[in-house]
């Protein structure tokens, strides 16, 4: 099992530090389950974390985009020593924020590709879920977007695009 804990690199800075972004950390958010658990798409990757979110976010910034090949990733923050991997190794690779220019560690199943978790060294303190790993995402809801200025415009989506809608496929 691998977890990260208060004595691990990811959590040098306080969870206060990262409340300084108010944007970010939402009181309340998603607070449905206390317990999330997921996998990835192989299924040789399984996590848990024991703690409710501190938010739950549509994160446009570029990254998150490339790495998750969509227009946004949604992702599920908790804090760092409440997630234990409890099945595989993750695999990880580092990126530079083409938009924040801060270190991500992107953490992914070395199998199967599947994004399950991102450490941001602006706020390592939280461990971001990437909420279609979960077993059940329908316990998280998205309270807000961040890094719109790096959205997609063009893929808007709801009554405001302008463009037909279908609740399933067309026809």
């Amino acid at each position: 099992m691998t977890s990260w804990g208060a004595s691990d690199s990811h959590s040098s800075v306080p969870l206060a530090r990262a409340r300084k972004l108010d944007l970010l950390l939402v009181p309340g958010a998603a607070r449905l389950a206390p317990m999330l658990t997921g996998h990835c798409l192989c299924g040789q990757i399984t996590y848990q974390a024991d703690a409710e979110p501190a938010l739950v976010a549509n994160c446009h910034c570029t990254d998150c985009r490339r790495q998750t090949a969509s227009a946004f990733s949604t992702v599920v923050g908790v804090p760092a020593p409440s997630f234990t991997v409890t099945g595989g190794e993750l695999a990880e690779f580092i990126t530079t924020g083409t938009d924040h220019g801060q270190p991500t560690q992107r953490k992914f199943c070395g199998s199967c590709g599947t994004p399950i978790v991102s450490v941001s060294s602006a706020m390592p303190d939280l461990v971001f879920i990437k909420a279609g790993s979960l077993d059940d995402p329908t316990v998280v809801e998205p309270q807000l977007e961040v890094w719109t200025e790096s959205a997609l415009q063009q893929w808007a989506i709801g009554e405001g695009s302008g463009k037909p809608a279908f609740a399933r496929g067309p026809g």
